[in-house]
């Protein structure tokens, strides 16, 4: 027994058409489990992102801290250097000397300026620690910027992982309208 053209034909359009619709069920199946795998590194993206920008605040409040303390330790040096000149004129003055000239006057210069000198150290720290702090800052801004871009792109990217499946189906439908198209020209032959 011969199969005819026609015959042939129509199981040919038959198998492309069942190859088109597991074609598309796989591509569906494939493109969900993308969507669904995008959409999880997106979330973790977002999370990262505010935990950045947590950190972030946390490194501006350091920042404010370290820059507070060592305007507090210069402070606090320059009352006790004042103390300490206070010492040291009330001493010159219970032993008669003249507190305002001379090598008494001398002292007192020579202390205020060291004490002036690490006053104004200890409020350099503060700055550096400071700025140290704003750096890291701006650096976690930056990290929580990125991650943000990147989970709107995982996003996009989820969203547009469909046109996948719709390329499947398309070719799926050309190879059964082409085996249509062949059974309709061809018609049935006769043995």
């Amino acid at each position: 027994m011969a199969i005819t053209t026609s015959t042939a034909a129509a199981i040919s359009a038959a198998v492309a058409l069942a190859g088109a619709a597991v074609g598309t069920v796989s591509s569906i199946q494939q493109a969900e489990s993308r969507r669904q795998q995008t959409e999880y590194q997106s979330k973790l993206a977002e999370r990262s992102a505010q935990q950045a920008e947590q950190s972030a605040t946390l490194a501006d409040e350091a920042a404010r801290q370290e820059k507070q303390a060592g305007y507090e330790a210069a402070v606090k040096k320059r009352q006790e250097v004042a103390r300490i000149i206070g010492g040291q004129r009330a001493q010159a003055s219970t032993s008669g000397a003249q507190v305002g000239t001379g090598s008494q006057l001398d002292l007192n210069l020579d202390t205020a300026e060291k004490g002036e000198l690490d006053a104004l150290a200890q409020e350099q720290q503060g700055n550096a620690a400071s700025y140290n702090q704003q750096v890291r800052a701006w650096n976690l801004r930056n990290q929580s910027t990125g991650a943000t871009l990147n989970a709107e792109n995982l996003n996009n990217h989820a969203q547009t992982d469909y046109l996948g499946l719709t390329t499947t189906l398309l070719n799926g439908a050309n190879r059964v309208g082409r085996n249509f198209y062949t059974l309709g020209t061809r018609g049935p032959l006769l043995p």
